[in-house]
């Protein structure tokens, strides 16, 4: 926990030497995997910020403090991410337990996944991957759908790439431009807080669903 404690103060601090150390590199391998696992692969942890971390991911590798081999690991971390969430959409698209959990998002995602993979089939998971909270509801609807595995697989890899790519690329190009040189601070401070910013935002609106919902259910009774 002491570890995560100083990881946080390092990011507030903008402290790049200390996130370079080996330890505290480790961390954040151990952070951005978990947050794309989780967000790919469970509808409660829908909200998390998986377009920003890798904006910030492709920042960091410009400032040294992470590898370029950071991205095969992310691009396995989020395959593996919505296949989890593939196999509980096949395995639980008929229990009761399946609606509860696709009962957290909003309904307009969950007819944009339907819409997109009535007309286009199981390719859009490609363009479904850069639209928040539908990239983790598309594997579960798919595979209560039971659509092929292999099928699934081959295109989950995919787009893993071609989201992953080129959000890490678009990052590591901000660095270099001359705006994020001219005002180096102001532009890791956005970086660096805007996922904190919509982890916060997705908290709080994650909060204010289940307590609507809740009042919702009391008016009814």
């Amino acid at each position: 926990m002491e570890q995560f404690y100083h990881l946080a103060h390092a990011f507030i601090n903008q402290d790049l030497a200390t996130l370079s150390d080996p330890k505290m590199v480790f961390m954040v391998y151990i952070v951005l995997l978990t947050f794309l696992v989780l967000e790919n692969g469970f509808i409660p942890t829908a909200f998390l910020p998986g377009d920003t971390l890798l904006i910030l991911t492709g920042v960091l590798i410009y400032q040294g403090v992470l590898p370029l081999a950071v991205v095969p690991l992310l691009i396995l971390a989020t395959f593996f991410g919505t296949w989890l969430g593939y196999m509980q959409g096949r395995f639980l698209g008929h229990t009761q337990m399946y609606h509860r959990l696709m009962s957290h998002l909003d309904d307009k995602h969950k007819e944009k996944v339907h819409y997109l993979l009535n007309k286009y089939g199981i390719i859009t998971l490609i363009t479904a991957r850069y639209i928040a909270f539908v990239r983790t509801a598309y594997p579960y609807i798919v595979g209560a759908n039971e659509i092929p595995q292999g099928r699934f697989l081959v295109v989950n890899l995919i787009s893993s790439i071609m989201w992953i790519c080129p959000l890490v690329g678009l990052g590591y190009y901000l660095s270099h431009t001359k705006l994020a040189a001219q005002y180096e601070s102001q532009f890791l401070s956005i970086i660096l807080y805007l996922p904190v910013v919509l982890l916060v935002g997705g908290l709080i609106a994650l909060v204010w669903r289940w307590w609507s919902k809740r009042r919702a259910s009391v008016s009814r009774e």
